[in-house]
């Protein structure tokens, strides 16, 4: 099959398949000339296992990359705290009940348009009900909250930034995570490690917090002192002339 045949029978872009094939997820095709490629069924089938992996399990690249060399990662070995996620999902996600989307977006004061932007963000996960999980629904109270305040869609906050916010949350639970297995998992049960993880969550809530107020009136000193120094220079600079 061609390209575009592989595009339509896989859902994914050109762009994201040759990336795939840069990155030697995908079999490189046969070239039957310079600017033409033939591919098989089995680059189809690779293809769409990248994306069920993607998509239902959420894994990242480097992960599947390994999958496919026959490494399976420390982290994914089934036998290594195996009820784990439930045991913590029992703890963490206890509190409260499942709540219609748009119902609670606008009894908070949100609209439509700004609850589609967490979706497309990434944000925010709506079931096929159109339900939302407790915890989504507090993120959403906190967004909404902030764009009270002014954090509005107008001002540019909305798809991008908090798609932005998403990403790096993702990339650090997942190297927590990864650390946690690696570091952690071998040398306790299961309890204890549940123990660790429930407190240890709070507290890097509280660390990223304070790490991040910091980092802020930090980057503000900074700015204050380079904007006086350039006023300085301008000013000179109108002296000499």
């Amino acid at each position: 099959m061609r390209m575009r045949d592989l595009e339509k029978a896989s859902g994914v872009s050109r762009e994201t398949i040759r990336f795939y094939i840069r990155e030697g997820l995908v079999p490189e095709p046969a070239r039957t000339h310079r600017n033409s490629a033939t591919y098989t069924p089995e680059h189809l089938a690779r293809i769409l296992t990248i994306r069920r992996l993607k998509d239902e399990r959420f894994l990242p690249l480097s992960v599947i990359r390994s999958l496919f060399a026959g490494e399976q990662p420390d982290w994914l070995e089934p036998q290594m705290l195996p009820e784990i996620d439930h045991l913590l999902r029992a703890r963490l996600d206890a509190d409260g009940e499942r709540q219609n989307a748009l119902a609670f977006c606008l009894q908070l004061g949100g609209d439509p348009d700004h609850l589609a932007d967490t979706v497309t963000a990434g944000v925010i996960d709506i079931a096929p009900d159109g339900t939302i999980s407790p915890r989504d629904a507090r993120i959403l109270r906190l967004l909404i909250d902030g764009m009270k305040i002014g954090f509005t869609r107008e001002r540019g906050y909305a798809g991008q930034a908090y798609g932005r916010l998403a990403d790096v949350m993702h990339t650090l639970a997942e190297l927590e995570v990864k650390d946690f297995f690696a570091r952690v998992a071998p040398h306790v049960g299961e309890l204890e490690a549940a123990d660790m993880a429930e407190r240890g969550i709070g507290i890097l809530n509280q660390l990223m917090a304070e790490l991040f107020t910091r980092e802020v009136l930090a980057l503000l000193g900074e700015r204050r002192r380079i904007a006086n120094d350039n006023s300085g220079v301008g000013q000179d600079a109108e002296r000499l002339t």
